[in-house]
Protein backbone atom coordinates (compact mmCIF):
# COMPACT_ATOMS: atom_id res chain seq x y z
CA UNK A 1 0.00 0.00 0.00
CA UNK A 2 1.48 3.85 -0.56
CA UNK A 3 0.84 6.49 1.54
CA UNK A 4 -1.28 8.65 -0.27
CA UNK A 5 -3.54 10.01 2.65
CA UNK A 6 -0.14 11.71 3.59
CA UNK A 7 0.66 12.99 0.42
CA UNK A 8 -2.46 14.10 -0.47
CA UNK A 9 -2.68 16.22 2.95
CA UNK A 10 0.74 17.49 2.65
CA UNK A 11 -0.31 18.24 -0.80
CA UNK A 12 -3.63 20.54 0.91
CA UNK A 13 -1.25 22.44 2.79
CA UNK A 14 0.79 23.17 0.22
CA UNK A 15 -2.10 24.52 -1.65
CA UNK A 16 -3.14 26.58 1.64
CA UNK A 17 -0.06 28.23 1.82
CA UNK A 18 -0.06 29.05 -1.73
CA UNK A 19 -2.36 31.26 -1.64
CA UNK A 20 -1.11 33.20 1.46
CA UNK A 21 -3.77 31.24 4.44
CA UNK A 22 -2.05 31.29 7.36
CA UNK A 23 -0.37 28.05 9.10
CA UNK A 24 -1.49 25.43 6.06
CA UNK A 25 -5.50 25.98 6.91
CA UNK A 26 -8.52 27.35 6.41
CA UNK A 27 -10.94 29.26 8.17
CA UNK A 28 -14.25 27.33 7.62
CA UNK A 29 -17.54 27.38 9.30
CA UNK A 30 -19.27 24.68 10.86
CA UNK A 31 -23.33 24.26 11.93
CA UNK A 32 -22.52 25.91 15.46
CA UNK A 33 -20.86 29.04 13.06
CA UNK A 34 -17.29 28.64 14.26
CA UNK A 35 -14.74 25.81 13.54
CA UNK A 36 -10.96 25.66 11.74
CA UNK A 37 -10.98 23.80 8.33
CA UNK A 38 -8.64 21.89 7.16
CA UNK A 39 -8.07 20.59 4.12
CA UNK A 40 -7.62 17.32 3.57
CA UNK A 41 -8.74 14.68 0.67
CA UNK A 42 -11.08 10.91 1.71
CA UNK A 43 -9.27 7.71 0.47
CA UNK A 44 -10.17 4.40 0.48
CA UNK A 45 -9.10 2.91 3.55
CA UNK A 46 -7.54 0.53 2.19
CA UNK A 47 -5.52 0.09 -1.06
CA UNK A 48 -3.63 -2.99 -1.39
CA UNK A 49 -1.17 -3.49 -4.16
CA UNK A 50 -0.86 -7.02 -4.95
CA UNK A 51 1.59 -9.28 -6.90
CA UNK A 52 1.81 -12.97 -7.07
CA UNK A 53 3.91 -15.08 -4.38
CA UNK A 54 4.94 -16.96 -7.52
CA UNK A 55 6.38 -15.99 -11.17
CA UNK A 56 4.57 -17.14 -14.05
CA UNK A 57 2.97 -16.49 -17.21
CA UNK A 58 -0.70 -14.98 -16.40
CA UNK A 59 -3.18 -17.90 -18.03
CA UNK A 60 -6.74 -16.33 -17.06
CA UNK A 61 -7.99 -12.84 -15.71
CA UNK A 62 -11.08 -13.30 -13.85
CA UNK A 63 -11.88 -9.87 -12.80
CA UNK A 64 -11.87 -6.62 -14.68
CA UNK A 65 -11.53 -2.53 -13.29
CA UNK A 66 -14.46 -1.89 -11.49
CA UNK A 67 -15.48 -5.17 -10.78
CA UNK A 68 -16.41 -5.44 -6.95
CA UNK A 69 -14.62 -8.48 -5.37
CA UNK A 70 -14.98 -10.25 -1.89
CA UNK A 71 -12.03 -11.70 0.27
CA UNK A 72 -10.80 -14.62 -1.01
CA UNK A 73 -12.05 -13.84 -4.46
CA UNK A 74 -9.87 -15.06 -6.93
CA UNK A 75 -8.63 -12.61 -9.29
CA UNK A 76 -6.46 -14.37 -11.91
CA UNK A 77 -4.75 -17.61 -12.32
CA UNK A 78 -1.11 -18.18 -13.30
CA UNK A 79 -0.10 -21.53 -15.38
CA UNK A 80 -0.67 -24.17 -13.27
CA UNK A 81 -1.04 -27.35 -15.37
CA UNK A 82 2.70 -29.21 -13.99
CA UNK A 83 1.28 -28.87 -10.84
CA UNK A 84 -2.50 -29.93 -11.71
CA UNK A 85 -0.83 -33.17 -12.96
CA UNK A 86 1.28 -33.91 -10.10
CA UNK A 87 -1.90 -33.04 -7.98
CA UNK A 88 -3.97 -35.67 -9.58
CA UNK A 89 -1.25 -38.08 -9.51
CA UNK A 90 -0.82 -37.53 -5.72
CA UNK A 91 -4.18 -38.08 -4.91
CA UNK A 92 -4.65 -41.20 -6.87
CA UNK A 93 -1.79 -42.58 -4.72
CA UNK A 94 -2.96 -40.91 -1.43
CA UNK A 95 -6.58 -42.76 -2.76
CA UNK A 96 -5.11 -46.31 -3.12
CA UNK A 97 -5.87 -48.48 -0.50
CA UNK A 98 -5.01 -51.64 -2.10
CA UNK A 99 -1.84 -52.41 -0.24
CA UNK A 100 -3.27 -51.37 3.28
CA UNK A 101 -5.85 -53.77 2.48
CA UNK A 102 -3.38 -56.22 1.91
CA UNK A 103 -1.58 -55.74 4.34
CA UNK A 104 -4.68 -55.79 6.60
CA UNK A 105 -5.71 -58.88 5.40
CA UNK A 106 -2.42 -60.64 6.07
CA UNK A 107 -1.51 -58.91 9.27
CA UNK A 108 -4.80 -60.46 10.57
CA UNK A 109 -4.34 -63.95 9.54
CA UNK A 110 -0.53 -63.96 10.62
CA UNK A 111 -2.65 -62.79 14.03
CA UNK A 112 -5.00 -65.63 14.39
CA UNK A 113 -2.33 -67.95 13.94
CA UNK A 114 -0.34 -66.91 16.69
CA UNK A 115 -3.29 -66.27 18.94
CA UNK A 116 -4.06 -70.28 18.21
CA UNK A 117 -0.27 -71.40 18.27
CA UNK A 118 0.37 -69.54 21.73
CA UNK A 119 -3.45 -70.85 23.38
CA UNK A 120 -2.13 -74.50 22.37
CA UNK A 121 1.59 -73.87 23.68
CA UNK A 122 -0.02 -73.56 27.30
CA UNK A 123 -1.54 -77.11 27.05
CA UNK A 124 1.56 -78.78 25.53
CA UNK A 125 0.07 -79.16 22.33
CA UNK A 126 2.38 -77.09 20.39
CA UNK A 127 6.21 -76.07 20.47
CA UNK A 128 7.59 -73.01 22.05
CA UNK A 129 9.30 -73.34 18.53
CA UNK A 130 6.20 -73.06 16.14
CA UNK A 131 4.99 -69.98 18.55
CA UNK A 132 8.21 -67.75 17.87
CA UNK A 133 8.08 -68.19 14.21
CA UNK A 134 4.67 -67.45 14.29
CA UNK A 135 4.99 -64.27 16.49
CA UNK A 136 7.94 -63.63 14.15
CA UNK A 137 5.82 -63.77 11.20
CA UNK A 138 3.06 -61.55 12.78
CA UNK A 139 5.22 -59.12 13.63
CA UNK A 140 6.71 -58.58 10.11
CA UNK A 141 3.55 -58.52 8.72
CA UNK A 142 2.18 -55.89 11.15
CA UNK A 143 5.60 -54.06 9.76
CA UNK A 144 4.26 -54.16 6.57
CA UNK A 145 1.13 -52.76 7.73
CA UNK A 146 2.98 -49.89 9.20
CA UNK A 147 4.56 -49.14 6.18
CA UNK A 148 1.95 -49.12 4.00
CA UNK A 149 -0.24 -46.72 6.13
CA UNK A 150 2.88 -44.84 6.71
CA UNK A 151 3.24 -44.37 2.65
CA UNK A 152 -0.50 -43.45 2.45
CA UNK A 153 0.31 -40.34 4.96
CA UNK A 154 3.51 -39.69 2.62
CA UNK A 155 0.91 -39.23 -0.52
CA UNK A 156 -1.52 -37.45 1.58
CA UNK A 157 1.42 -35.02 2.43
CA UNK A 158 1.97 -34.90 -1.23
CA UNK A 159 -1.26 -34.32 -2.01
CA UNK A 160 -0.95 -31.17 0.36
CA UNK A 161 1.88 -29.74 -0.69
CA UNK A 162 0.62 -29.91 -3.96
CA UNK A 163 -2.35 -27.96 -3.27
CA UNK A 164 -0.63 -25.34 -1.51
CA UNK A 165 1.63 -24.77 -4.76
CA UNK A 166 -1.65 -25.04 -6.95
CA UNK A 167 -2.82 -21.96 -4.39
CA UNK A 168 -0.28 -20.42 -4.49
CA UNK A 169 -0.92 -20.05 -8.61
CA UNK A 170 -3.99 -17.94 -7.98
CA UNK A 171 -3.76 -14.15 -6.72
CA UNK A 172 -7.04 -13.84 -4.37
CA UNK A 173 -8.37 -10.64 -3.14
CA UNK A 174 -7.57 -10.17 1.11
CA UNK A 175 -10.42 -7.56 1.24
CA UNK A 176 -14.02 -7.05 0.30
CA UNK A 177 -13.70 -4.81 -2.37
CA UNK A 178 -13.69 -2.78 -5.89
CA UNK A 179 -10.68 -3.71 -8.77
CA UNK A 180 -9.10 -0.36 -9.77
CA UNK A 181 -5.88 -1.39 -11.47
CA UNK A 182 -4.65 -4.08 -13.40
CA UNK A 183 -1.39 -3.95 -15.04
CA UNK A 184 -0.70 -6.63 -16.99
CA UNK A 185 -2.60 -8.96 -19.71
CA UNK A 186 -3.14 -12.49 -20.10
CA UNK A 187 -0.10 -14.93 -21.56
CA UNK A 188 2.37 -11.73 -20.54
CA UNK A 189 5.06 -13.00 -17.62
CA UNK A 190 5.01 -11.91 -14.21
CA UNK A 191 7.57 -11.50 -11.06
CA UNK A 192 6.85 -13.58 -7.96
CA UNK A 193 7.70 -10.33 -5.44
CA UNK A 194 8.32 -7.30 -7.40
CA UNK A 195 11.04 -5.29 -7.05
CA UNK A 196 10.05 -2.17 -5.72
CA UNK A 197 6.29 -0.60 -3.74
CA UNK A 198 5.89 1.16 -7.18
CA UNK A 199 5.54 -2.64 -9.25
CA UNK A 200 2.40 -4.65 -8.78
CA UNK A 201 -0.30 -6.59 -10.45
CA UNK A 202 -3.47 -5.98 -9.24
CA UNK A 203 -4.77 -2.82 -6.90
CA UNK A 204 -7.95 -3.57 -5.17
CA UNK A 205 -9.30 -0.50 -2.82
CA UNK A 206 -11.91 -0.76 -0.02
CA UNK A 207 -14.44 1.69 -0.13
CA UNK A 208 -17.46 1.40 2.36
CA UNK A 209 -15.27 3.03 4.42
CA UNK A 210 -12.88 6.17 3.67
CA UNK A 211 -10.23 7.91 5.38
CA UNK A 212 -8.61 11.08 5.99
CA UNK A 213 -5.38 11.75 7.27
CA UNK A 214 -5.25 14.94 8.50
CA UNK A 215 -1.95 17.27 10.26
CA UNK A 216 -3.74 19.22 12.89
CA UNK A 217 -1.91 22.23 14.35
CA UNK A 218 -0.55 21.32 17.69
CA UNK A 219 -1.98 23.95 19.73
CA UNK A 220 -5.68 22.17 18.76
CA UNK A 221 -4.69 18.33 19.09
CA UNK A 222 -5.66 18.22 22.49
CA UNK A 223 -9.58 18.97 21.02
CA UNK A 224 -9.29 15.42 19.42
CA UNK A 225 -9.29 12.27 20.95
CA UNK A 226 -9.85 8.75 19.67
CA UNK A 227 -13.27 7.71 19.01
CA UNK A 228 -14.65 11.33 19.03
CA UNK A 229 -17.19 12.25 15.94
CA UNK A 230 -15.71 15.15 13.38
CA UNK A 231 -17.65 17.32 10.40
CA UNK A 232 -15.88 17.05 7.19
CA UNK A 233 -17.46 18.91 4.30
CA UNK A 234 -16.85 16.99 1.05
CA UNK A 235 -16.46 18.32 -2.24
CA UNK A 236 -18.89 16.61 -4.91
CA UNK A 237 -19.23 18.81 -8.25
CA UNK A 238 -17.59 22.24 -9.17
CA UNK A 239 -20.04 25.26 -7.74
CA UNK A 240 -22.32 22.34 -5.57
CA UNK A 241 -22.59 22.79 -2.18
CA UNK A 242 -20.43 21.04 -0.21
CA UNK A 243 -21.69 17.40 1.49
CA UNK A 244 -20.84 17.17 5.23
CA UNK A 245 -20.88 14.06 6.84
CA UNK A 246 -19.43 12.64 9.90
CA UNK A 247 -16.25 11.23 10.74
CA UNK A 248 -14.97 9.22 13.76
CA UNK A 249 -11.61 9.94 15.27
CA UNK A 250 -9.36 6.71 14.36
CA UNK A 251 -5.55 7.92 15.19
CA UNK A 252 -4.04 10.62 17.31
CA UNK A 253 -0.08 10.58 17.01
CA UNK A 254 1.51 11.14 20.05
CA UNK A 255 4.18 12.87 18.51
CA UNK A 256 3.83 16.31 17.33
CA UNK A 257 5.91 16.69 14.65
CA UNK A 258 8.42 19.31 15.13
CA UNK A 259 9.26 20.60 11.62
CA UNK A 260 4.87 21.92 11.23
CA UNK A 261 3.95 22.12 14.80
CA UNK A 262 0.95 19.53 13.77
CA UNK A 263 -0.35 16.26 15.06
CA UNK A 264 -1.04 13.76 12.36
CA UNK A 265 -4.78 12.01 13.01
CA UNK A 266 -6.51 9.80 10.75
CA UNK A 267 -10.41 10.28 10.47
CA UNK A 268 -12.69 7.44 8.91
CA UNK A 269 -16.05 7.97 7.31
CA UNK A 270 -19.00 5.43 6.59
CA UNK A 271 -19.08 5.41 2.58
CA UNK A 272 -21.54 2.17 2.50
CA UNK A 273 -23.89 3.84 0.71
CA UNK A 274 -21.09 5.04 -2.21
CA UNK A 275 -22.23 8.43 -1.92
CA UNK A 276 -18.98 9.77 -2.05
CA UNK A 277 -16.41 9.07 -4.41
CA UNK A 278 -12.97 8.35 -3.03
CA UNK A 279 -10.57 10.96 -3.06
CA UNK A 280 -12.68 13.69 -2.87
CA UNK A 281 -11.25 16.55 -1.20
CA UNK A 282 -12.75 17.56 2.25
CA UNK A 283 -12.37 19.89 4.79
CA UNK A 284 -11.96 18.47 8.36
CA UNK A 285 -13.72 20.70 10.89
CA UNK A 286 -12.16 21.41 13.99
CA UNK A 287 -14.97 22.19 16.34
CA UNK A 288 -15.21 25.56 18.79
CA UNK A 289 -12.05 27.45 17.43
CA UNK A 290 -13.77 31.01 17.21
CA UNK A 291 -12.95 32.81 13.60
CA UNK A 292 -11.03 35.24 13.24
CA UNK A 293 -12.82 38.58 11.55
CA UNK A 294 -11.37 40.49 8.60
CA UNK A 295 -7.85 42.07 9.58
CA UNK A 296 -8.03 40.18 13.36
CA UNK A 297 -4.79 38.09 14.06
CA UNK A 298 -5.30 34.65 15.12
CA UNK A 299 -3.73 34.56 18.26
CA UNK A 300 -3.47 30.70 18.53
CA UNK A 301 -1.67 30.38 15.47
CA UNK A 302 0.62 33.00 16.27
CA UNK A 303 1.28 30.76 19.63
CA UNK A 304 1.77 28.00 17.31
CA UNK A 305 5.24 28.53 17.10
CA UNK A 306 6.20 29.12 20.80
CA UNK A 307 4.42 26.44 21.80
CA UNK A 308 6.69 24.24 19.53
CA UNK A 309 9.91 25.52 21.22
CA UNK A 310 8.84 25.17 24.61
Amino acid sequence: MKNSPRLFALAGLVAALSVGLPGGYLRAQDASGDGLGLLTYLEPYRSIEMSPAEGGIIAEILVKEGDRVLKDQVLLKLDHDVIAARLSVATAQADNMGDILAAESEYKLEKDRYDKLAGLAKRDVSSDYEVQRALGTMKASEGRLTAALELKRIYQLQVDQARAELDRRFLKSPIDGVVVEIVKDVAEPVNPVESTRDEFLVRVVQIDRLIAEVHVPGVYASRVTEGSELQLKVETAPGARPQVVVGKVEFVSPVIDSASNTVRIKVVVDNAAGTIRAGSPAQLILPGTPLAGPGEVDTAAQAAPATRNQ
